[in-house]
């Protein structure tokens, strides 16, 4: 097989295979003897889909943003992200994203351990797996599933095995429905080497929540076992419960670990995570015995918010320039050709020199006389000024306007422009196959004018060569057109020079560069500042110096500052949490177009219960294509929260996200057009959308896939796919579908009847509130189909089933309580069931009161309860009610009365009443 330039073959490159996702050995074809690894996931996404669902789940693209530049000698490189299309089951062609990574052919530390390792190595190893988690969290990402299968080894130059962690930054529910364990603990994690706080946040998280420390105690198994070949907890067991249990509750055997390590693993494997190393750096100080300065490449934003790929970086001299009359030419067909009119010429270089001095608002207002003139590249600079709010108002708008006018006059590069917006989603919904369309009609443009000596073209050509946009990616040459733009003072060049010294660990040079265009007015240097300051690159690390420059940035127009506080203030990161200060700075970068803004807020003011505004947020990034926006927009009016229900209006914004793809999307299109909720029914149509949902592993649509086979209502009834759908959708921990495995397990379907699995899959369902399985799980013990009758967990299934007001399960454990001669609990029931008008209920309820068994008598109110029940069709109360009038009881004697209802019992079926009749009368 074959994707863009990389080769292999699935069946003999197979490295590994997984739930999510298979790994493969490809070739590069454009470089010799190079390798790398294809994650390709088995679900699939619509390219440019930006979406997550209610549960905060982000789209592929965005988890890819945050890792793509990282670079680290002990980190598997992420090289870029693309798609592989296949037919789906409905014959459409259907895109699977495809993770390109550096290859790995060492083996993992979990044969390595098989293999037995020296002690001498296996610090070697921690140290290098600490040193990448050390660079991973200065980046703000925290690992989750560190464990020796994502430690992986290659080899350097000079043959020496480097370990390498990778699976970082992306989990596997962006594309799935969280796994049962992800569910219990609210994070990814593999058992053994979670933390506490996986389990129980509050309890033994910092501040109640996941954190760096939560990796540290990875770290602290890790070690543990590459010391020892065992693991600290649960060794040898495989039950979740019994290894959560362990890591909550005991403490591992310091005794085999060797002494000089023993004090580290004990500092990360404490149960609180306040009481274990507050960072990575701690840990290696004391591994090593003195402060190593880790040995990292980062590769951070761009002024435009682009991230780096990540590749070695090597110094390159600043090339000499000689340009003459570089503000006087325009783009043309041949080239550059100088304008005709010298008042353009003019207009072009005083707009210039103010641009890179920093006074953009006489740059604005030269570009915008410029442009009177036709100018093209008037309108380009217009279109950038406009994006990020210098010297004027910041409108992605007037900024996608003014790049299209550039483009009308010729000016190509503009087409760059549009690349950038849609591939970071700014004033459009983010698409990848779109913006790399505009890439491309920008190139030639670009080059010619990059080789021709324009300093803003060599700045943009930079951005496309390091990103690989529709250009090969050459890292060296991005820095060199850096160089010569930064030169000629261009403010972006600078600032993007500044960010691969940062790279490069030459953080002075890195501050200097920030502080130049700082200096400049360049508002998103003063966000490449506060990140200097926030990580304590250069000079020390000062959080409040750091929150200090976001907010001026913020303050003036920076949008990703904007958004980056209100995230700050929300989480409570480089200051208190503050959801006023969080809302209002979101609330800034949402009015300026910023859709994560937007969808931010609506999740907030959703979470609130403020449906009206989430509803307001939703509508503004929905109106721009976005699919998850346009998800919650349509569950605001399909639920009638905030504004009137309108099925027809949830129907039209659940299409527009299925359409882009989104699972969530598909499955409420289909199950609108199911039952026909926004007019006619069309279950043909219906089923096409729950099976597009379902290829991308949506569980509640696998479910109703499942429900559809085992009921043949628009498939043949086929009990077998039934199964696999709802074995698929519980494994996703979706309720129902676990009740009806273990419906066909009772009842036999798919397979002989198994009560057994009918018990684990009616308790899976019951342990999540289902109220049908809790139901069904008591009248399984009740029944005693599991060997013998179990009253107990009966009545403890029945009651939880009762306390959903089940009307039968209210009705048992009046009986169950009834039978144990706890009349005051069963009475309780008894009345509920009886609100439900259950007969049997209402008939004990006379009984009660008869015999007195919740105090004195009362046989009034007895006859009466029998009178109701016997109207709602017992047969006992029909009898009771008889006696009642044939002994006076409640009543006046009558037995001619009597006899009636005697009769009237026997009728229904009650032997005792007939033989009533029969005795005495």
């Amino acid at each position: 097989m074959r994707l863009s330039h990389y080769e292999w073959d699935p069946e003999k490159d197979l490295i590994a295979e997984g739930g999510f996702s298979e790994v493969f050995k490809a070739k590069d074809l454009n470089s010799e003897g190079r390798y790398v690894a294809l994650k390709i996931y088995k679900e699939a996404v619509s390219r440019g889909t930006s979406g997550s669902t209610g549960q905060k789940k982000y789209s592929l693209e965005k988890e890819f943003a945050k890792i793509d530049g990282l670079s680290h000698t002990n980190l598997i490189t992420y090289f870029e992200l693309e798609y592989i299309t296949h037919k789906d089951a409905m014959g459409r062609d259907t895109s699977y994203p495809v993770l390109i990574m550096e290859y790995a052919g060492e083996g993992t530390l979990n044969q390595a351990i098989k293999n037995k390792i020296s002690t001498s190595e296996a610090q070697d190893i921690i140290s290098e797996v600490a040193h990448a988690l050390q660079y991973l969290h200065r980046q703000g990402i925290i690992h989750r599933d560190l464990k020796p299968g994502n430690v992986l080894f290659s080899k350097d130059r000079t043959k020496k095995r480097v370990a390498k962690v990778t699976d970082f930054g992306i989990s596997q529910d962006i594309l799935s429905d969280k796994t049962i364990q992800q569910s219990m603990t609210e994070g990814v994690g593999t058992p053994h080497y979670m933390a506490p706080e996986q389990f129980f946040k509050r309890k033994f998280g910092l501040n109640g929540d996941i954190s760096e420390r939560t990796d540290i105690w990875a770290l602290g198994v890790i070690s543990y076992k590459t010391l020892t070949g065992k693991l600290p907890f649960g060794h040898g067991v495989k039950d979740y419960e019994l290894i959560r249990d362990e890591i909550i509750s005991k403490e591992p055997n310091y005794d085999v670990v060797p002494e000089r390590f023993k004090a580290c693993i004990k500092k990360c494997l404490q149960k609180n995570a306040v009481d274990r190393y507050a960072s990575v750096s701690e840990f290696i100080k004391d591994l090593n015995g003195q402060d190593n300065s880790e040995n990292t490449v980062f590769l951070g934003n761009t002024s435009q918010g682009n991230t780096v790929p990540p590749q070695n970086i090597k110094k390159r001299r600043v090339w000499p320039l000689v340009l003459t009359g570089i503000f006087a030419i325009a783009l043309s067909v041949g080239g550059y050709s100088f304008y005709k009119s010298s008042k353009v010429k003019s207009l072009l270089v005083g707009a210039w020199d103010a641009y890179k001095t920093g006074d953009h608002k006489n740059a604005y207002e030269q570009y915008l006389r410029a442009s009177e003139y036709g100018s093209g590249e008037a309108f380009y600079f217009l279109s950038t000024l406009n994006q990020y709010g210098y010297g004027t108002e910041q409108s992605y708008e007037m900024a996608i306007e003014n790049a299209d006018k550039a483009v009308e006059q010729g000016f190509e590069m503009a087409n760059f422009q549009h690349g950038w917006n849609y591939y970071y989603g700014l004033g459009h919904n983010r698409d990848s196959s779109k913006a790399m369309e505009y890439f491309g009609k920008a190139n030639k443009a670009v080059k010619k004018l990059s080789d021709a000596g324009m300093p803003e073209a060599q700045n943009v050509y930079g951005i496309m060569h390091r990103l690989g946009l529709e250009v090969d990616q050459d890292l060296e040459k991005s820095e060199a057109l850096y160089e010569k733009a930064a030169a000629q003072n261009h403010p972006a060049a600078i600032e993007n020079l500044a960010y691969i010294k940062r790279a490069k660990k030459e953080y002075k040079a890195a501050y200097d560069g920030y502080t130049k265009c700082k200096d400049l007015n360049r508002y998103s240097c003063y966000r490449g500042l506060a990140e200097m300051y926030r990580y304590g690159y250069y000079p020390e690390k000062d959080t409040v110096k750091a929150l200090e420059l976001y907010t001026t940035a913020a303050e003036n127009s920076d949008v990703q500052s904007q958004y980056w506080l209100g995230k700050f203030y929300n989480k409570g990161i480089l200051a208190k949490r503050d959801p006023i200060k969080s809302i209002s700075w979101y609330t800034k970068a949402a009015e300026n177009g910023y859709l994560d803004a937007q969808n931010e807020l609506g999740i907030i003011y959703y979470d609130d219960k403020n449906y009206s505004e989430a509803g307001n947020w939703f509508q503004k990034a929905a109106d721009k294509g976005n699919a998850f926006a346009s998800y919650n927009l349509a569950l605001i009016y399909y639920n009638g929260y905030g504004r009137p229900k309108d099925v027809s209006a949830a129907y039209k914004w659940f299409l527009i996200s299925a359409e882009k793809g989104y699972a969530a999307g598909q499955y409420m299109t289909g199950k609108i057009l199911e039952f026909g909720e926004a007019g006619e029914k069309n279950l043909d149509k219906a089923i096409e959308w729950y099976e597009l949902s379902a290829n991308q592993k949506y569980a509640s649509a696998e479910y109703v896939l499942g429900a559809l086979y085992y009921e043949g209502k628009g498939k043949p009834q086929d009990y077998q796919k039934a199964k696999t759908y709802f074995l698929s959708a519980a494994a996703k921990n979706n309720r129902t579908a676990n009740y009806m495995l273990g419906v066909m397990a009772e009842k036999g379907y798919a397979g002989a009847i198994n009560f057994v699995d009918a018990e684990k899959w009616y308790l899976a369902s019951a342990q999540q509130g289902y109220m049908n399985a809790q139901k069904a799980l008591a009248n399984l013990y009740y029944s005693g189909k599991l060997g013998s009758t179990n009253k107990i967990k009966a009545r403890q299934w029945y009651l939880k089933a009762a306390e959903q007001s089940d009307t039968h399960s209210q009705y048992r454990a009046g009986l169950m309580y009834y039978d144990g001669k706890y009349y005051y609990a069963a009475r309780k029931w008894f009345e509920k069931a009886g609100e439900q008008d259950h007969a049997e209920a209402l008939n004990y309820l006379g009984v009660i009161y008869e015999l007195g068994y919740v105090g004195s008598k009362d046989k009034t109110k007895a006859y009466n309860y029998y009178l109701q029940s016997s109207n709602k069709g017992s047969s006992t109360a029909t009898y009771n009610l008889a006696l009642c009038h044939y002994y006076g009881k409640g009543v006046s004697i009558n037995r001619g009365v009597a006899k009636t209802w005697f009769n009237k019992s026997c009728n229904m079926g009650y032997s005792d009443a007939c033989s009533f009749v029969q005795k005495n009368y």
